[in-house]
């Protein structure tokens, strides 16, 4: 039943990515006027705009163009080149990924504990002044947009405060060179490389203290819808039968809500995480460019304001894969867990024992 099911949700997800690419395509076509005199400016020269045209396949029909487009990206894995850079869009890629997914991670380490924490404490002292506080930031979390966020804290703990640091991923004070030095991409595994290896902890420190601005800023979505979600699924689950029964038993409230409560409220949970994770990726863009984090985020703005519409579109396109695969992911995962598949598995593998 597993397997089925994994199967239909991949075969599902093949027709989404599709339909992307095809809406991605037809972006670039709906540009007013000649696209590859908008691509190079109004000062280009005339060989530019030749070469952009040709390496675009203009003057080609559009579904010969979609079709190269297709036969490019699925077939030989090239996302274009860059037209501002003068560079392989993957090169680009690989050099800003890593930056973009150490603070997507950061964010899920602030945000899952405090969501789940913040969700549970509010449904089981439901109505107390724990509920009215956990709603509160799960409100302001969901409403406050992350560009005003992120100049609140940068005013309170940067120019306030001075604490941590306005923008950048590392000081310049600090001996490393990311070219010679960095084995992950990401400062902050670089930096506790260094340390337990003996080399000292400064790369980590002064990469962790870069990361907790932004982390922080782009970790509320997710920790807000987080908590809503386990607060919701706890107060279905806390209010069945078989957890009244556990307390009529005398069972300690914690192992109540820890092995009954919890585990029975954790399919929605699993399902609001992994779509969390995936749109971490659409809202570092606004992130990365508020704390100038050199991600793949900062990198689309920039392409946008520099008109390298082929690094928009592969960069649109990654983004929206990423989300594709974090929903596929997290179908796979409930899959999994769910008592009614694990039942199918079970049945299949008694059957064919007769």
């Amino acid at each position: 039943m597993f397997a089925r099911h994994a199967l239909r949700r991949f075969v599902q997800s093949v027709p989404v990515l599709l339909l992307l690419t095809l809406l991605l395509f037809w972006a670039l076509k709906l540009i007013p006027g000649d696209i590859a005199l908008v691509m190079a400016g109004e000062r280009a020269t005339p060989e530019k705009v030749a070469y952009i045209r040709s390496s675009l396949h203009l003057d080609d029909p559009w579904w010969i163009q979609y079709g190269l487009y297709l036969k490019r990206l699925v077939l030989e894995g090239d996302l274009g080149h860059s037209l501002f850079h003068d560079r392989a869009i993957s090169d680009l890629f690989a050099a800003a990924i890593p930056a973009t997914v150490e603070l997507a991670f950061a964010a899920l380490v602030i945000a899952v504990p405090v969501g789940l924490f913040l969700g549970t404490v509010s449904a089981v002292a439901r109505k107390s002044w724990w509920d009215r506080l956990s709603t509160l930031i799960a409100l302001t979390g969901v409403s406050l947009p992350i560009f005003w966020l992120a100049l609140l804290l940068m005013w309170f703990f940067s120019l306030h405060l001075g604490w941590l640091p306005t923008s950048g991923r590392m000081s310049d004070e600090v001996l490393f060179d990311p070219a010679t030095d960095s084995v992950f991409r990401m400062y902050t595994l670089d930096g506790l490389r260094l340390g337990l290896t003996g080399q000292g902890w400064d790369v980590f420190l002064s990469a962790t203290r870069y990361l907790i601005l932004p982390a922080v800023a782009l970790s509320t979505i997710p920790m807000a819808h987080i908590c809503r979600m386990t607060r919701s699924a706890m107060l279905d689950v806390l209010q069945q039968d078989f957890i009244r029964t556990a307390r009529a038993k005398g069972v300690p409230q914690p192992v109540v809500i820890v092995k009954h409560a919890a585990r029975n409220a954790a399919l929605p949970v699993v399902t609001v995480l992994f779509l969390q994770a995936g749109a971490l990726f659409g809202g570092a863009v606004i992130t990365e460019t508020m704390f100038a984090w050199p991600g793949l985020g900062k990198m689309l703005v920039e392409s946008i304001g520099s008109r390298d519409f082929p690094m928009v579109q592969s960069g649109t396109l990654f983004v929206g894969a990423v989300f594709v695969f974090f929903n596929l992911l997290g179908d796979l995962t409930v899959g999994w867990l769910d008592p009614r598949t694990k039942q199918g598995r079970a049945g299949q593998t008694s059957g064919g024992g007769h």
